[in-house]
């Protein structure tokens, strides 16, 4: 940001306050300048703007001040604002003095582009001018008026006497007034006016950069110590989820898995500028209760390539920014990891604890480091790079230390999943059997049946199931389907409606999850019982009489009882949920550390290549006193300098792994970088393409 001052411009015809307004109305107020409201003509709209031009035409003012409030002192002017709307007011203060600030008066045309030359220029024309309006002035109170004020003087009117007598002294201040404002005219020069103008913005780029400062360090919450690190990266996370976003705007947005790495290659070269690449690492995450992208960028470009990323949403979406953002969530730096910590440990699902997430984000990290397949040329290569894949496989440990170390995923938090617990304890009770010695029916082949088979076999592989629907075919896809294959099933088959009251007579636990509108079982359809039932319905509405309670040989669960068993295990849950944010703090803080030690990775490749030049030059320079060494000897002294380097330099390598604070960390970085000198060698392109340090990648 070049040098510049706040100023008002009062009157009509300017532009009500906006963005720009406030930021420089914070900068005054930052800067401890007075409001200073008094010295301020009132006005109907004030805008407040950004002046970079220089300030020299200010300064011939300065000299005129005296005479002009001498003038404008009279009894008749008291009160009335002295400046008209085509006036600017500068506000100017010294920087290490704020409360000794003037209010200088600036034409409304401003000083932009005006030279010393000129403004010497128009002060010389000026000067004759005053002393023709004295002259004029002189003989207008001598000449005409002198005879008017005579005349009315021998009338004996008091109230005109003193009326004439205060016209009198506003000729004499007129006339005093002309003959200051000739007299300041004459004596600026030029050299007064360079040195006016130097000094004003010399002070006005001190204020502005310690202002600035201090203005971005409260926008952003980061303040440096003196110096920045153009090497740290930052991570964030832009997205929306089922918490906040609608289906209609989450289909929007969805990926297929396979189209992961395209549409992250295509996010990285939408960023890409000719200073480099704006977003040079993405990954996406896209389900259907989500839809996340987890990036890094170096940390000057935070604001950049969130707004990049906003762009690119949009563009892909063709939603426009009032029809997206406002489902949008932004994490950067500390929140973004912690979010991702809590997404991969289930705190941020629609089942809390639920394991799948973790599946997903596993499969986000290996499409991340993924190397496109020189044979395919359809392949994608993944664009994770160093930064995000790291902290998607510190997420994946996460996730996997949650869940030993909490019992954040016991329980039943489903209706399915809670009937099959429901049976397991109280089979004892009820069937005087053991959960895997049942014979188990299953009424209706749709979605709750298909859950209710995974919940079973998860616990019970080798159970006996018999799976009753009025379409045979599509009970036997239910028991075909991948994932319920692979959890179990070798005992379970299929059987028609028609042989549903057999099946149950045969059966020891029966589970209904029909779609009738109806219930599809009385108590008086099964007076016949010869063996002990049980019978739970997770259907709504209920596939099971309520007159069916009061049968001796058969117990009957509803849909009820299953939600008290969801509700205990979810408290259950939730207080397993403070430790598992305890742990997910200790390994954020871990990975912070690593993330900021990265930011030294740049300045020790430019170490490791400083002390190589050197070793090579000293080496050449004993060249003669080496000729006389065999081959074998020369590699013996190569290989003895390179050691020494390294061991020299090996103290500095691990203490950029210590443990410790982020700010710790870069003070370090910096006092490395300045210590040496260094400017920092990339060792990947991304963040470097299009200038000089790309040449020097590996």
């Amino acid at each position: 940001m070049g040098s510049h001052a706040a100023f008002v411009v009062p009157g009509a015809g300017f532009p009500a306050p906006h963005a720009s307004a406030v930021r420089n109305l914070r900068l005054q107020q930052a800067s401890g300048l007075p409001a200073d409201t008094a010295a301020l003509p009132s006005a109907a709209e004030t805008a407040f703007v950004s002046w970079g031009a220089p300030v020299a035409l200010t300064t011939c003012f300065i000299g005129l001040a005296a005479s002009r409030s001498r003038f404008f002192g009279s009894r008749r002017h008291r009160g009335r604002s002295s400046v008209g709307p085509s006036v600017l007011l500068l506000h100017v203060a010294p920087v290490d003095r704020p409360e000794a600030s003037t209010i200088v008066p600036v034409p409304a045309g401003g000083a932009a582009g005006l030279d010393f030359d000129a403004v010497e220029s128009s002060v010389s024309a000026f000067v004759p001018k005053i002393s023709a309006l004295q002259h004029q002035a002189a003989q207008l109170r001598s000449g005409e008026l002198q005879e008017v004020l005579s005349t009315m003087k021998a009338l004996r009117k008091t109230e005109l006497r003193s009326i004439f007598t205060e016209v009198d002294q506003l000729l004499c201040a007129l006339v005093d007034a002309v003959d200051g404002l000739r007299e300041s005219a004459q004596t600026i020069r030029k050299s007064e006016l360079r040195s006016h103008f130097h000094q004003m913005d010399h002070d006005a780029k001190q204020w502005v950069s310690v202002v600035e400062k201090e203005h971005v360090a409260l926008l952003t919450g980061y303040r440096s110590k003196g110096e920045e690190l153009d090497t740290m990266m930052e991570v964030h996370v832009v997205g929306l989820s089922h918490h906040s976003a609608p289906v209609e705007v989450r289909q929007k947005l969805a990926v297929a898995q396979a189209e992961w790495n395209a549409y992250a290659k295509d996010l990285v070269q939408f960023g890409q500028t000719s200073q480099g690449f704006v977003v040079p690492e993405v990954a996406v995450i896209s389900t259907c209760n989500r839809f996340e992208l987890y990036f890094a960028s170096s940390e000057m470009k935070k604001f950049a390539a969130i707004e990049a990323v906003h762009a690119f949403l949009r563009q892909k979406s063709g939603l426009s920014r009032e029809e997206l953002e406002p489902y949008l969530f932004t994490h950067s730096g500390h929140e973004a990891t912690q979010h991702l910590f809590e997404v991969s440990s289930g705190l941020d699902s629609l089942v809390l604890g639920e394991a799948q997430i973790l599946s997903q984000v596993k499969a986000c990290h290996e499409h991340c480091i993924m190397k496109a397949d020189p044979n395919d040329s359809t392949s994608v290569e993944g664009s994770g790079g160093k930064i995000v894949a790291k902290m998607l496989n510190a997420a994946i440990r996460m996730g996997k230390i949650a869940r030993t170390r909490t019992k954040i995923g016991k329980g039943s938090v489903s209706v399915s999943s809670a009937a099959v617990e429901l049976m397991m304890s109280k089979a004892t009770q009820d069937l005087h059997k053991h959960a895997s010695d049942l014979h188990v029916c299953v009424i209706g082949a749709g979605k709750m049946s298909r859950l209710l088979l995974l919940a079973l076999f998860s616990k019970h592989p080798n159970i006996k199931v018999t799976l009753v629907n009025r379409s045979v075919d599509k009970a036997q896809e239910v028991l075909d389907d991948d994932l319920v294959k692979a959890r179990g099933g070798s005992h379970a088959v299929v059987a028609p409606m028609e042989q549903m009251w057999d099946v149950i007579h045969k059966s020891d636990v029966v589970f209904t999850a029909t779609g009738s509108k109806v219930p599809i079982i009385h108590a008086a359809d099964l007076q016949s019982l010869q063996r002990r039932l049980m019978m739970v319905d997770i259907s709504v509405p209920l596939n099971i009489a309520p007159d069916c309670r009061g049968l001796e040989q058969a117990t009957s669960y509803s849909v009820d009882d299953l939600k008290k068993v969801v509700q205990a295990n979810a408290e259950k849950r939730q207080s397993e949920v403070d430790k598992a944010k305890k742990l997910i703090a200790e390994e954020v803080s871990k990975f912070e550390c690593w993330q900021a030690s990265q930011g030294a990775v740049p300045y020790l490749a430019a170490l490791q290549e400083l002390a190589e030049k050197i070793r090579f030059d000293e080496t050449e320079k004993m060249s003669k006193n080496l000729k006389g060494l065999h081959e074998k000897e020369r590699d013996a002294i190569d290989k003895l300098t390179k050691h020494i380097v390294d061991q020299l330099f090996r103290p500095i390598y691990y203490s950029m792994k210590d443990e410790e604070d982020v700010q710790t960390k870069k003070n370090k970085i910096l006092a490395l970088k300045n210590m040496f000198r260094l400017e920092p060698v990339y060792k990947r392109g991304l963040l470097t393409s299009g200038s000089a340090a790309a040449q020097l990648n590996a």
